[in-house]
């Protein structure tokens, strides 16, 4: 048999207590209130109907009292009545749902043992009008919405003051037939009370595990969609969940990093496993913080390399800029970082800029990809680099000579382009705070 969670099961005991942990249980009453509004509503509305059709009754249970009971119902439990009803419409009376609905309930039986206090013992109703305070525990435990302690106190509430009515009014205690009449009435409505209170205790145990149920998926639903958003930009993650289907986008502009370890091979021989994870994962961990706080869009890793791209598929002018400071930073990083026993970390960076496309296919294992001659030639501007350097092409260093320092390598041959100019960016020339970047502390990191 299969077990439930421990938090499920949790929440389960709370929905039979009746309690959530504070937190929980201020949210769920907010819930309940907002939930239960309309329905509580028609409730007044209905109690008002009935009081007024009952009118019609007393022609015939208490027509010596008649003119009393019509000024007890239409002057004051019905105006009352609907006083409530156009309180509802208030903001405030979202916080005072419960209290109010239990005002309802005193209102509604206050009014019925009024008439029945003012009926003559000859009339019918003298007699029979305690029906209508089981119509009044019935509503408390279901229409009303009242959770299940009000419910009940209000329920017992009704109940005393009729037995109050019943001794002090009725004098039903001083005959025989007199006090068998009261066990009688007593009894139907402590049984009206039991099932009210059954009625309304399930009721109540059943929406709090239903508000439980939505807390968790709702819980869930934001598990999956920050996993979401940690594989996929913001932007493709709203589109996958509106559709299915191949998502592309060509972009005309965009620069594109990768940076690998240098001599990773060597590095990782005489070392386990796990420290060769956990010292990738602090360095990369530490590029994702910096491409977080640059707003670039890390792409993915690929054994000991990182791709991180700008300008996709958010476009932004200072595409190479921003990747320029980027890698001279990373640079700057594994240079003054220790890792343990670790020999000094160096890192080739390489970067290209020009038209990309992007986007996500195939229908598992989503991830956001590039394609297209610029990816091809930032990946040979890091293969062809050299160890602490930022190397770049001159696409990228046409767009960044004004606002960093840069020294010609020469030429690098590059697989289906030939020999191609390139560049190593030493430092900045100013300290830039670009649209959507932190500002740069690295003027003249680099040697």
């Amino acid at each position: 048999m299969q077990r439930l969670p421990e938090e499920s099961q949790d929440m389960a005991r709370s929905a039979a207590r009746l309690r959530f942990p504070a937190g929980a249980e201020t949210a769920f009453r907010s819930y309940y209130s907002r939930h239960s509004l309309v329905i509580v509503r028609i409730a007044i509305l209905l109690t008002v109907v009935l009081y007024g059709l009952f009118a019609v009754l007393d022609l015939h249970a208490a027509p010596i009292s008649r003119q009393s009971l019509w000024f007890i119902r239409f002057a004051l439990v019905i105006p009352s009545l609907l006083g409530v009803l156009i309180f509802s419409f208030h903001p405030i009376f979202l916080r005072m749902v419960q209290p109010m609905m239990t005002l309802v309930v005193g209102i509604s039986a206050a009014g019925i043992l009024a008439m029945i206090g003012l009926e003559s013992p000859g009339e019918l109703g003298f007699h029979a009008y305690y029906a209508g305070l089981m119509l009044v525990i019935m509503a408390a435990h279901t229409v009303y919405r009242l959770r299940f302690v009000y419910a009940t106190g209000s329920s017992i509430l009704v109940l005393a003051g009729y037995d109050a009515i019943a001794i002090a009014h009725q004098n039903l205690l001083v005959s025989g037939d007199g006090f068998r009449v009261f066990l009688s009435n007593n009894f139907f409505f402590g049984s009206s009370l039991i099932l009210g209170m059954a009625a309304s205790y399930f009721l109540e145990v059943h929406v709090r595990s239903v508000y439980g149920s939505r807390i968790r998926l709702a819980g869930e639903r934001e598990k999956s969609e920050r996993l979401l958003r940690n594989i996929l930009p913001r932007e493709i993650a709203a589109t996958l969940k509106e559709r299915e289907g191949v998502i592309a986008d060509h972009f005309d502009e965009a620069s594109i990093l990768f940076a690998d370890v240098s001599d990773f091979t060597s590095l990782s021989a005489n070392r386990n496993p796990r420290e060769i994870v956990g010292l990738l994962d602090e360095i990369f961990s530490h590029f994702d913080d910096l491409a977080g706080r640059y707003g670039l869009e890390k792409i993915k890793t690929i054994g000991d390399c990182y791709m991180v791209a700008a300008g996709v598929p958010r476009w932004r002018h200072d595409h190479a800029h921003v990747l320029a400071r980027l890698g001279l930073e990373m640079l700057a990083y594994v240079k003054r970082r220790g890792f343990g026993d670790v020999p000094r970390i160096s890192l080739r960076v390489g970067i290209h800029s020009g038209p990309v496309v992007a986007g996500v296919i195939g229908r598992k294992k989503f991830i956001y990809d590039l394609w297209g001659d610029t990816v091809n030639v930032a990946s040979r501007m890091e293969h062809h680099g050299s160890s602490g350097r930022v190397q770049i092409t001159t696409s990228s260093y046409e767009r960044i000579k004004d606002d960093f320092l840069c020294e010609p390598r020469g030429t690098v041959w590059v697989k289906g382009k030939g020999e191609m100019p390139v560049w190593h960016v030493l430092s900045e020339k100013t300290s830039h705070s670009a649209e959507g970047t932190a500002p740069s502390s690295l003027h003249g990191a680099c040697p």
